[in-house]
């Protein structure tokens, strides 16, 4: 099963990657790992990390399928828990700029914006509020 991508047909979706063999295709086998880790109660997670620290992660349904696509990879597979040697190295990598200018958000990144909650925006103190009116008026506050 792919995913499904809203730029199908554009520059963009052509350099993305939807597939494990994706990634490993676009930045090399060399020094590629993969960690296979249960999530839930049932689902996996495929976390491919590259030499540099970068990474992608796709869901199975078994830790069995996500292992065997990771074995097909022909990269170094680690079942169970993230080496430390590979946790350090996806902790250390810095996106190059050009990772944050090919995402609609680029100060974010390809992560997304926060969602703008009213507490999270700031306030304007300076703005008067209006005076009460009287007992039970509407302008209470």
């Amino acid at each position: 099963m792919s995913r499904a991508w809203p730029f199908e047909g554009t520059e963009e979706f052509e350099v993305s990657v939807k597939e494990p063999k994706d990634f490993v295709r676009r930045f090399g086998p060399e020094g590629a790992e993969a960690v296979v880790i249960r999530i839930g109660m049932n689902d996996a997670q495929l976390v491919l990390v590259d030499r540099e620290g970068r990474w992608d992660r796709w869901v199975y349904t078994t830790v069995e399928d996500a292992k065997k696509v990771a074995d097909e990879l022909g990269v170094e597979v680690h079942v169970g828990e993230y080496p430390e040697a590979t946790r350090v190295r996806i902790g250390k990598y810095v996106p190059p700029p050009e990772h944050y200018k090919e995402h609609p958000y680029p100060e974010q990144g390809e992560v997304g914006p926060l969602l703008p909650y009213p507490e999270n925006r700031p306030r304007d103190l300076t703005i008067p509020r209006p005076k009460k009116e009287g007992p039970g008026s509407a302008l209470e506050g």
